[in-house]
């Protein structure tokens, strides 16, 4: 049985693109606030993290679909 991809290939372009720019902007952010109340910058850095998270996830999904899967070989031996 078949699982069906929660997002296409374009898609997960398209949400990788959008969360590479979030990235950057949060990253501009946390640099630019390194005067004033620590509450701030803590909370720029667990975005700047969650944000990073959420990218390594589309990028395993990426991975994921672009794998097909299908017939699969084995090189070598078998055990005996």
């Amino acid at each position: 049985m078949a699982i069906t991809p929660l997002y296409t290939l374009a898609e997960l372009e398209a949400e990788i693109a959008q969360a590479k720019q979030d990235l950057a902007a949060a990253r501009k952010a946390l640099q630019s606030h390194f005067e004033g109340g620590g509450n701030i910058r803590r909370l720029q850095r667990e975005q700047v993290s969650s944000l990073q998270k959420h990218l390594e996830w589309l990028q395993q999904q990426r991975a994921a679909l672009q794998t097909t899967p299908g017939a699969q070989s084995l090189i070598g031996r078998p055990a005996r």
